[in-house]
């Protein structure tokens, strides 16, 4: 299982790669055309969906692993780890029937890099120090980007949580130059930069270790 979870892992990131390349895409071309924008910004969602249902073998393995170093460890590490990424999922799938707003899905997400941290610091010495660090940086980042939208509707307006979404000519109305929402999109290129960039190479990390199965356990005696 845990070989398997290493290989799931590393095609996570791969994929976590090729979502982020697509929004890259996505961000350059949105102002110039926005219909073929459509295309780029939905691969995105598709392979993010991916992405993050590679990632559930790992957050089980993960969780095993601290339950044998750390008995005492709540099954609700493990609960919040799954459902985060169910609902990333399920918030990304809603996104192309438009039911619900293109970043609500960002929540969820930072409620998984919350679980990373949590689930880094547990881990102890089951992996190297600056694996651990790295992933605990990579789940700040995704903290950050997951305020984005309760701070939005907070700060902003609330017509993100619109159900079912409204048009992006609406939404282009709205004011951007408002100090909340230029600290906000401030916080999310921050946040994307430490967390969503960064995640597919921490699960390509990882999920090397948990293949050299032998060399990632004797390594939690050193």
């Amino acid at each position: 299982m845990m070989k398997n979870a290493g290989r799931y892992a590393i095609a996570s990131g791969i994929i976590g790669i090729v979502a982020y390349a697509f929004l890259i895409v996505y961000l350059s071309i949105r102002n110039q055309d926005a219909q073929n924008g459509l295309v780029p910004v939905r691969i995105h969602d598709f392979c993010v969906i991916l992405q993050f249902l590679f990632l559930i073998p790992l957050v089980v393995v993960l969780f095993k692993l601290i339950k044998q170093h750390s008995p005492n460890t709540s099954q609700a590490l493990l609960y919040v780890g799954i459902v985060s990424i169910c609902f990333t999922v399920l918030f990304l799938l809603l996104n192309f029937p438009k039911i619900l707003a293109d970043v609500l899905y960002m929540f969820p997400q930072g409620v998984f890099g919350a679980w990373m941290i949590i689930a880094c610091f547990r881990t102890g010495s089951l992996i190297p120090q600056w694996l651990r660090w790295f992933g605990i940086i990579v789940g700040v980042g995704l903290v950050l980007v997951g305020t984005f939208p309760m701070g939005y509707a907070i700060f902003v307006d609330n017509i993100i949580l619109h159900i079912p979404a409204v048009s992006d000519e609406v939404v282009a109305k709205i004011p951007t130059d408002t100090p909340a929402n230029v600290f906000l999109h401030q916080l999310i290129w921050i946040g994307t930069i430490m967390g969503v960039l960064t995640l597919p190479i921490w699960t390509i990390l990882i999920g090397a270790r948990l293949l050299r199965t032998k060399t990632f356990l004797f390594s939690t005696a050193h």
